[in-house]
């Protein structure tokens, strides 16, 4: 199944989600629109690199020189965006990068 995600300037954005059947009960009500995928895994990913950074400079006296997070990025068929189990299982794999 393609959602379709209209990106402004006549940009559309198709992604390959599956249908697995029925109604993600943790979608109803969400207010998850295909329109609004790419702004919500920002949003997604803007929160997760503000948590990890925060965690990361709470880590003893002496920070990391440089860190790594990988992780993906799912859309499900009710235009859900959320964390993939691995980066592997998302429609966008995001890497964030920190130099100390």
């Amino acid at each position: 199944m393609l959602l379709e995600s209209h990106l402004g300037d006549g940009l559309v954005l198709f992604i390959d989600v599956e249908n697995q059947g029925g109604v993600d009960k943790n979608a109803v009500g969400s207010g998850a629109h295909p329109d609004m995928i790419v702004d919500n895994a920002i949003i997604l990913i803007q929160a997760a690199a503000e948590r990890m950074g925060a965690g990361l400079s709470m880590q003893g006296p002496v920070a990391p020189v440089t860190m790594e997070v990988e992780f993906g990025v799912r859309v499900d068929a009710n235009a859900v965006v959320a964390l993939a189990r691995c980066p592997e299982e998302g429609h966008f794999r995001v890497k964030l990068r920190w130099d100390g």
